[in-house]
């Protein structure tokens, strides 16, 4: 006999997907935010801020090689290669909106 603990209710996988739900669209605000940014007078700043954490990361082995190349390259082209690669639903999308060198625009995000 199987125990009723050892598999999540339905509830539970329900309320999961909704939490997984809300943290990728905070994080799709985030991107689009971003995005507006990279085309203003800002860019510049958002730029080299970005550019810094990238470094932080490289510097301290703080991530994996393949989001520091994947940034490192989205940040040195046109913004809509990152609308195109961070802004859809696609797992690999969710997986580098995950890991942003723009986490220090959340303030603005809310």
């Amino acid at each position: 006999m199987q125990s009723n603990q050892s598999k999540p209710s339905i509830s539970s996988r329900v309320l999961a997907r909704q939490a997984d739900a809300q943290k990728y669209e905070k994080l799709a605000r985030l991107h689009r935010h971003a995005l507006v940014l990279l085309q203003s007078d800002r860019r510049q700043d958002v730029i080299a801020k970005a550019q810094a954490r990238i470094q932080k990361w490289e510097e301290r082995d703080l991530c994996s090689r393949f989001y520091i190349d994947a940034w490192k390259r989205l940040l040195s082209s046109d913004p809509s290669h990152m609308e195109q690669e961070v802004c859809n639903s696609a797992p690999q999308a969710h997986a580098l909106a995950q890991n942003s060198p723009f986490s220090f625009l959340m303030k603005e995000v809310q």
